[in-house]
């Protein structure tokens, strides 16, 4: 009898026509092109327990991914610090940041549905409490493969040597460029019952879900995850696939659209489930004797900040212009007003036998969780991004010369060096949890 139980649950969490939809300031929901789903597991070893939930959703900011994280703990009765709470970051869902709507508010502009954000959060506890309420002795099993023609560095470089910005849905003088440094590696954690019937699995993948779209539209999908999942599970026999996005703030999709979204994101999702079904194809048991977790509070240090007065004549001149450019203005006054509870980044990792996952927050590049797998002390380390996405972009100091969107585009806060120290402190966790 195995000492590990965990049990999944899930639950549709599409919004309805007629709210914001993507950066929600010029863009509302008019079609579905597919569901949205939030998937929870509840690991139990002894006495020690963690919950990790996916959702298809583009980007919870602090308040509200505090506020969600909180109510799974809560109704669950386990710390909050043992919650891993994960967006798969895809551009064709809602942006949920509470206090950005506040800062609009005067202005008439709407960028979330509070209605939906409640929503969200009943249906996100729903799907823990499912979890929770539906344990099973569980086997880990583990395979890595590649996947092909999905993934590309969104910042390539002309023949000059000057890097570009390769976006979502580029056109051809963009997508011919060479596909860059990306981790092309697919990692499945697939879980059994004593059985040998599948309960569910973890996967893990770093491309930005941009096949579907890159920018304002009106539809909502859970782009190339939602489709490559559907095709996993019914290789399961219907057990549920949780995502956990990769680090894949300088990854996307822009080098393998067509620009046909419906169909890139169908043969972007089917090459994706394509890799992962071959990952399930090698996998090798997780033992397990334990269930660990930790996490740490990294000091970051942000760039000065202009002052409010500043940050809202910006506003309002993009307002005047029309410019759904002008949310990254909102982001910039959301971290200005609580400057304190955004100078640290909260990272965690769990060890479950000889399979690790660590959880980093924001849009973490790519080389950072190449990195933590290749010097993890574990046999299998999940690298999972996109947990709390206030910080927004996290580039490598490298990057900082070369300039682009990630560095100049007005989402990034932190100085150079400060990927790197998340990427030691948690190489740091991983080996203190192992020898532990």
């Amino acid at each position: 009898m195995s000492d590990l139980t965990i049990g999944f649950g899930r639950r549709d969490i599409t919004p309805p026509p007629g709210i914001p939809n993507v950066l929600g300031v010029t863009c509302f929901v008019e079609e579905i092109w597919d569901p949205l789903y939030v998937t929870a597991a509840v690991l139990n070893h002894g006495d020690e327990r963690a919950v990790i939930i996916g959702t298809d959703q583009c980007v919870f900011y602090q308040a509200p991914h505090r506020m969600f994280s909180k109510a799974v703990s809560t109704a669950l009765g386990v710390p909050l610090e043992r919650v891993v709470l994960n967006t798969s970051h895809t551009h064709s869902a809602p942006v949920i940041g509470t206090e950005l709507q506040e800062i609009m508010d005067p202005y008439g502009i709407k960028v979330i549905d509070l209605d939906y954000v409640e929503h969200l959060k009943g249906q996100i506890v729903a799907a823990a409490k499912e979890a929770a309420e539906r344990p099973k002795p569980a086997r880990l099993r583990a395979g890595h493969a590649h996947v092909e023609r999905v993934a590309s560095n969104r910042r390539p470089k002309l023949p000059d040597g000057k890097t570009v910005h390769r976006y979502g849905q580029p056109p051809e003088e963009l997508r011919v460029l060479p596909e860059g440094l990306i981790d092309p590696e697919v990692l499945v954690v697939r879980v059994d019952d004593l059985d040998g019937r599948p309960l569910g699995a973890f996967v893990n993948y770093a491309c930005h879900p941009t096949a579907a779209g890159g920018s304002c539209h009106g539809w909502v999908s859970a782009d190339y995850v939602g489709v490559g999942c559907r095709q996993i599970e019914a290789a399961l026999a219907g057990a549920p696939c949780l995502f956990l996005q990769g680090c894949a703030g300088n990854i996307g999709t822009g080098k393998w659209v067509t620009g046909n979204p419906r169909q890139d994101m169908e043969d972007m999702g089917r090459r994706f489930a394509e890799g992962a079904l071959q990952a399930l194809q090698s996998v090798e048991p997780i033992t397990v004797n334990s269930l660990s977790m930790t996490n740490q509070d990294v000091p970051m240090t942000l760039d000065p900040f202009p002052s409010w007065e500043e940050l809202k004549r910006g506003l309002e001149e993009n307002i005047k212009a029309n410019d759904w450019m002008m949310i990254a203005y909102g982001d910039a006054m959301v971290l200005s007003r609580h400057l304190q509870d955004f100078q640290h980044a909260r990272i965690a990792s769990i060890a479950v036998g000889d399979w690790a996952i660590v959880s980093l927050p924001a849009e973490v590049f790519v080389e950072f969780g190449m990195e933590i797998k290749r010097r993890s002390p574990f046999r299998h380390t999940l690298v999972c991004a996109y947990n709390d996405n206030s910080l927004q972009y996290i580039p490598t100091a490298s990057a900082y010369p070369e300039g682009e969107f990630e560095v100049d585009g007005g989402w990034r806060y932190v100085v150079a060096g400060e990927g790197e120290k998340l990427q030691n402190s948690a190489l740091q966790m991983l080996m203190e949890l192992k020898t532990h």
